[in-house]
């Protein structure tokens, strides 16, 4: 009688391997053009998960920081990057968890701004990987604040 030993996590590689090539073919299809001419062509260099909201924000925006979007006007400040309380063009809006939004908070990229208006690049809002984009009223009570654009 022959013993036949059947390895299935000898096929990981080839299965993980697959999956990320996957991954990595779909970014540059994903319409992931920068927002803004002073942004790097292929975007900021960037650490977080892309289809989430924060990997489209570093991706305009360039970002020292981590953690997730509730976080990351503390998280700035705590760097000594500046933040503000009124929206800008090119400045990350930080939104405050729960609501319409998750209990992780969400960003977005500013685009436009009026005194009682402003409108947001976004991703994962409401589809994972997708870029929109929406207006919002100002002022609005979900804004946490604003990290405002610096030039290089």
């Amino acid at each position: 009688m022959k013993l036949v030993i059947f390895l299935p996590f000898l096929l990981l590689p080839v299965l993980v391997g697959s999956a990320a090539a996957s991954i990595a073919a779909a970014l540059p299809s994903a319409g992931a053009a920068p927002l803004f001419a002073w942004v790097p062509a292929r975007g900021y260099p960037d650490r977080f998960p892309f289809g989430q909201c924060t990997w489209w924000a570093a991706y305009n925006h360039r970002v020292s920081w981590g953690g997730d979007a509730r976080d990351w006007i503390a998280n700035a400040s705590a760097q000594g990057v500046a933040v503000e309380g009124t929206p800008s063009v090119g400045a990350i809006v930080s939104y405050r968890p729960g609501g319409a939004y998750s209990a992780l908070g969400h960003v977005a990229i500013v685009v436009a701004a009026s005194a009682d208006s402003y409108s947001v690049s976004e991703m994962n809002a409401p589809e994972w990987g997708t870029v929109t984009r929406r207006v919002i009223r100002w002022p609005d009570a979900d804004a946490l604040g604003f990290i405002p654009h610096e030039q290089p």
